[in-house]
């Protein structure tokens, strides 16, 4: 029975696509019809005008009337002698140029005549007098990479480095970041100090030696394979900014001042910039994110989770006795057990204190007025305790 549909199916549709002009039109319905259908995207289904196509010579056709237009040869490309070669397939280094870094402090490193260079104290706020203080810097800066110094030359504030493994951005590898199955360079760097025209003090570094490393695993070395250690321009431009990077990342953790927790802190209501209620604390981000999180466990929360990264606490509170609150001397938080998120943020000189409930949804006013009095005073004499 399916037998006899099928025919008759087939003689319909033959005479409904005689009756259609074009011989790829047909033959396209038939490819839908009867399933053999190219689905691979190299024939197309129903447009073969392509398969007739042939490639044209000079396409300039000069209307009559006009004159050919003239042609100048010595604007033809001559015939090149040799033909360039480069690093192809695996061996072409295809990395983009490492970007110089510029830190919060103002501090940034410019690439000058085979040199990549920080400048001190030009527009940026790590000032030093003289050469001196920036060679006292640069050792202190040094030993936090956990670069060794070498050679020193005498009478000159210039050094080569003691021979280290770099990972390929000019890093510094530490058994802690070390991986099996990455290429590390065992590399010797140049570092000078010196002054430019405007008087401005600087750390010059070159690389002066490269020796790649091919530990076990997807890098080691092979019969087909060989690692050049003779590194092209671009590498040392690389490595060079690189390690330059590191210097001012150093130089941002040597230097830094840790903040001061001050020990009478106003705490306050307002709305953040989510214009949600929140505790408006008058003391800098990181006092408050640290003494935050030592109080809290101390009034009932337990710290479930905390991200830096995204300055959120999350937290499950269970409300003490009330006994405690009044041994405290102050108010209860008047806040239901369960789970909350306390969001951190800065606002200029002050920070900002946030409570979302587990649903990360904000406390109604009312909720933050009622948490505020006991909360406040709890917060300002955590500053006190530990500012002492």
């Amino acid at each position: 029975m399916s037998a006899l549909k099928h025919t008759a199916l087939a003689a319909a549709l033959t005479l409904s696509l005689v009756q259609l002009s074009g011989c790829s039109t047909i033959r396209n319905w038939w490819q839908m019809y009867d399933g053999d259908v190219d689905t691979s995207l190299r024939e197309p289904t129903g447009y073969y005008d392509h398969a007739t196509a042939t490639e044209n010579g000079d396409q300039l056709v000069v209307p009559a009337g006009l004159d050919v237009p003239a042609k100048d040869r010595n604007m033809e490309l001559p015939m090149l002698a040799t033909a360039v070669s480069g690093p192809v397939g695996e061996e072409m280094d295809v990395r983009a140029p490492v970007v110089q870094l510029r830190s919060t402090e103002g501090v940034r490193s410019v690439w000058a005549d085979g040199e990549s260079i920080v400048w001190l104290n030009s527009n940026g706020h790590i000032n030093v007098a003289n050469e001196a203080e920036a060679w006292a810097l640069l050792l202190n800066v040094l030993q936090n990479m956990g670069v060794q110094p070498g050679e020193i030359t005498p009478g000159a504030y210039e050094m080569t480095t003691m021979a280290t493994d770099y990972n390929e951005f000019g890093t510094p590898i530490s058994l802690t970041t070390s991986a099996t199955d990455a290429l590390r360079y065992r590399q010797v760097y140049r570092i000078r100090v010196g002054r430019n025209a405007a008087g401005n003090i600087g750390i010059a570094t070159s690389l002066i030696g490269s020796m790649t490393i091919a530990t076990t695993g997807i890098f080691s070395f092979r019969a087909s394979r060989t690692l050049s250690d003779i590194l092209t321009p671009a590498e040392q431009q690389r490595f060079a900014t690189g390690f330059s990077n590191q210097i001012i990342k150093a130089m941002g953790r040597v230097t830094a001042v840790p903040d001061s927790i001050p020990s009478a802190v106003a705490v306050t209501m307002d709305r953040d910039n989510n214009n949600q209620d929140c505790f408006v604390v008058a003391a800098p981000y990181q006092a408050t994110w640290d003494v935050l999180r030592n109080m809290l466990p101390d009034y009932g929360f337990e710290i479930t989770e905390y991200s830096i990264s995204h300055s959120s606490i999350n937290a499950d509170y269970e409300e003490p006795d009330p006994e405690f609150f009044r041994d405290q001397g102050i108010d209860d938080f008047g806040l239901e057990e369960g789970s909350y998120i306390i969001r951190v943020s800065i606002d200029g000189d002050r920070t900002l204190v946030t409570f979302y409930d587990e649903d990360d949804k904000p406390l109604r006013s009312r909720t933050v007025a009622r948490l505020y009095p006991g909360f406040s005073a709890a917060l300002s004499r955590a500053f006190a305790a530990y500012a002492h």
